[in-house]
């Protein structure tokens, strides 16, 4: 009796309601509602927010090749899925994926599609799960796979170039500096809100100066470090403190970025060398948040205060606006 008033409910409500609810479903399960009944064949191919995970489909944990079966059943159900789409409005695309090499036509595809519908919010992630434990042998593998693969980003961000709030990974941050002359590989980036997921490493640092080139009018700047990002490219060593000690400016440090945050902030020498950089020429500058990395021990945590401690007082600043709050975990 319950099911069935529930079922009554749900038939009751108008389809741009049941498209709501669809759209807050995991993609997998937005697909299966198709099979409820004839009225709901095609409404999960209206729904306003994507959410494409590799991990509903993948079990890391099984042998490689199911892995790699099902790997491209998610991608090929994913590129079926948005070529069938009849919607006409997404509020947001996020896709995930943790081996993009060998799948870049799809991601091309999807980056189009993303473009045609001009959605403003988007999160690309290619990070391998946290769960997941590689060992040095592996990632040696993995580090060699990715420098005699090529694996062109260019079309990627072309189709990025409207997006409003974007969300990158460290290997994006990486590849980018693979591009021919990558500083002027496209027409400016209109984001205004920028999340990059890093781990702040010395391969990722010419690539976070190529984002803050190619995003003129951005406002806030989040980087999310994450430990779990892969090294996949070899650069030329160099030094962190040096590097960022530069005068380099770019148009939305000295025009609009108002908002840094440093997510799972644990105070090593490679954040500081970031931070005093945008403190130094970020001139309209106006909040810079740091958010101590959860489950530290009392030394790590002391670490953090310090290093909070030193960019509060021994900090040179572009913006005399400049307020900087330490959030604990």
């Amino acid at each position: 009796m319950v099911s069935r008033r529930k079922s009554d409910l749900l038939s009751n409500l108008p389809d741009c309601l049941l498209v709501t609810i669809i759209s807050l479903l995991p993609f997998k399960q937005s697909v299966q509602t198709s099979i409820l009944a004839r009225r709901w064949k095609n409404l999960c191919l209206e729904t306003t927010n994507l959410v494409f995970k590799e991990s509903e489909f993948v079990n890391l944990s099984t042998d490689t090749e199911t892995i790699k079966s099902k790997r491209s059943l998610f991608v090929s159900t994913m590129c079926q899925w948005i070529s069938s789409f009849t919607g006409e409005v997404i509020e947001s695309l996020e896709f995930s994926l943790s081996e993009p090499v060998s799948f870049e036509k799809a991601i091309v595809s999807l980056t189009e599609f993303a473009a045609s519908k001009q959605i403003k919010n988007i999160t690309i992630d290619f990070s391998s799960p946290a769960s997941r434990k590689i060992d040095v042998i592996e990632h040696l593998v993995t580090l060699m796979h990715y420098q005699n693969t090529k694996f062109d980003i260019t079309r990627i961000f072309f189709n990025l170039i409207h997006v409003r709030n974007l969300t990158i990974c460290s290997f994006l941050i990486q590849m980018i500096q693979e591009c021919e002359d990558p500083m002027e590989m496209h027409d400016a980036m209109e984001a205004r809100h920028l999340v990059m997921k890093t781990n702040l490493h010395a391969n990722e640092f010419v690539g976070i100066k190529i984002f803050l080139n190619s995003c003129p009018e951005l406002e806030s700047l989040t980087f999310h470090m994450d430990a779990t990002e892969r090294i996949v490219r070899v650069s030329m060593p160099l030094d962190p403190k040096a590097f960022w000690l530069t005068n380099d400016t770019y148009a939305c440090l000295e025009r609009t970025l108002k908002l840094v945050k440093i997510k799972n902030f644990r105070g090593g020498p490679n954040e500081l060398h970031v931070l005093k950089y945008l403190m130094r020429r970020g001139l309209v500058m106006e909040q810079l948040d740091l958010y101590e990395a959860k489950g530290l021990n009392d030394d790590q945590r002391r670490l953090v205060l310090t290093a909070a401690e030193e960019v509060q007082k021994n900090v040179e600043r572009g913006s005399k606006h400049l307020r900087i709050t330490l959030h604990k975990a």
